[in-house]
Parts: C-alpha cells; sequence; structure tokens
C-alpha cells in the first residue's frame, strides 16, 4: 500500500483521455516498489465505489485497486492536480475494437475475433458469479494484451451489485432493460424511493452480454448495433451462420430469450472454432 502524497507529476506519463477522467502509467519506481501500475483521476468524480467494488474481486483480468483518494500533485512545487485518484494495476493500452480497426482495415480475422470473445466471457462470469454487474460494458473498456489474447474487464465506475440502482449507462451499448430503467427513474415522483423501482425492474448479468454482443456486432461489421439491429451477416457475408445465431441470440431485446450467462456464451463461442 502506498499514497499518492509520494509522487511528483513527473512520475506519470499520460497515456489516454478516458471519458470523465484521464488516465496515467506510473513510472517504473524502484525505491518505491512500483511496476506497471496506472492512476486514474477526475476533478469531480470520487473512485471511492470503483475502489470498494474492486477489492471484493480476484481475477487476472480485472485490474487489482492500490488506493484512492484525493491529492494535490506537485511539479516543481507547483500545484498541477488536485483531484480524485484511484491507482490500478495496468493492464494494457489497446482496447479490443481500435486493434481490429487498426489490424485489418476492414473485417477481421473472424477466428481472431472470436478467441477474444472468448476470454472477454471469463472475467464476465466471474462477475456476475460475485453477484456484481458492470453496466457500462463498451470500447475503451475492454482491453486487449494481443500478445497473449487476454482481454480485460476495466472501469467499474458504474458497477452494481445484482438488483441494485442503476448509476448510470453508456446509450450506444445499453441493454433495453436499462434503457427502460433509467426511463423509469427519471420519470419516478419524488415520494417514490428508487428501491422500489429497482425491485421490479432489475437487471441481471445478461445486460452485459447485450453490451457485450453489441461491441462484437460492430467490430465484425463495422456498423453500430443500436444503428442497424439487421443480421450481422447483411453487412459481413463471411460470418457464419452458427456465430450469427449466437450474436442475434445476445442482442434479443427480451432478456428471458437471451444466452442465459457468459459461460453459456463461452461455450458457445467454442464450438464455431
Amino acid at each position: 500500500m502506498f499514497s499518492i502524497k509520494e509522487y511528483k507529476f513527473e512520475s506519470f506519463r499520460t497515456v489516454a483521455d478516458m471519458h470523465k477522467s484521464n488516465y496515467a502509467m506510473l513510472l517504473e519506481n524502484d525505491a518505491l516498489d512500483i511496476k506497471n501500475m496506472g492512476i486514474k483521476y477526475c476533478p469531480h468524480l470520487t473512485f471511492e465505489d470503483e475502489y470498494y467494488v474492486l477489492q471484493e474481486l480476484d481475477h487476472m483480468q480485472i485490474p487489482k485497486a492500490y488506493d484512492f483518494g484525493q491529492e494535490i500533485m506537485y511539479d516543481d512545487e507547483k500545484v498541477v492536480l488536485k483531484q480524485h485518484f484511484i491507482v490500478l494495476d495496468h493492464t494494457s493500452n489497446t482496447d479490443l475494437m481500435g486493434h481490429f480497426k487498426m489490424k485489418t482495415g476492414y473485417f477481421p480475422p473472424i477466428d481472431e475475433v472470436v478467441k477474444c470473445f472468448i476470454s472477454v466471457c471469463d472475467p464476465l462470469d466471474y462477475l456476475h458469479s460475485k453477484n456484481f454487474i458492470h453496466c457500462d460494458i463498451k470500447p475503451g473498456h475492454l482491453l486487449l494484451d494481443p500478445d497473449i489474447g487476454a482481454v480485460y474487464l476495466i472501469d467499474f465506475e458504474l458497477t452494481i451489485r445484482k438488483a441494485g440502482i442503476l448509476k448510470g449507462i453508456s446509450m450506444d451499448y445499453a441493454s433495453p432493460e436499462q434503457l427502460t430503467l433509467v426511463e423509469q427513474l427519471r420519470g419516478t415522483p419524488e415520494n417514490v424511493p428508487l428501491e422500489a423501482i429497482s425491485f421490479f425492474l432489475s437487471i441481471d448479468g445478461r445486460a452485459d452480454l447485450y453490451s457485450t454482443g453489441a461491441i462484437f456486432y460492430e467490430i465484425l461489421t463495422g456498423q453500430k448495433w443500436h444503428e442497424q439491429k439487421s443480421p450481422p451477416i447483411e453487412f459481413n457475408k463471411s460470418i457464419p451462420p452458427k456465430l450469427e445465431e449466437i450474436i442475434m441470440s445476445i442482442l434479443e431485446e427480451d432478456p428471458a430469450k437471451r444466452i442465459d450467462s457468459a459461460k453459456q456464451l463461452k461455450q458457445s463461442l467454442e464450438s464455431v472454432l
């Protein structure tokens, strides 16, 4: 365990802007035993919930969290940052969708994509087994290590327990039940507790499967699912019928008709190879 107070601004190397927060890697520091760690920071967004969710998880494809809080960072005694932060394992700089777009220029090799989504199923299955729902699966939250073919699941800011109150969604990749729940919450009278709405309109791990399917669809077709909602073979003729059936089954509007779990999805995808 360590504190952000031990760092100067030059201890960080900026990697990317990540939605509401920024992200940087901590430069290696043998004196503090810092290797392969990253930091997310934001002036208004606390990372406390994400930190405590990650404290309950232990999976090689989900980053560990080491520290969180709010701190001032300096560069030659000048205040550079005064904001919330969380220190995590650094997993990869390569988002899954960006990798395939850069690699092929058009449709990627189907077997390679399928293997990556088989890998995605492992942290999802683990997360759901712990009664958590990620709720924010989208490009940028699935990071690929191309050397070993492992996909990491990151950014647990909106993660909830099963049947918990939704914190937010990413519109392009949200499941129909997430969208319905948001609309219901917006129209809830002030005297009605949000817990009551969540009880009757709760979501489960199948919402994450839908979001995963929307990314899968986009990688294979170059089209956004929420804009098209057409079978993927209409855009990519090389998709096998069995794979198309799997993709469409996790993109069912009714969660009761979807593939039931990440474990089942993994088994179905393995049968395609």
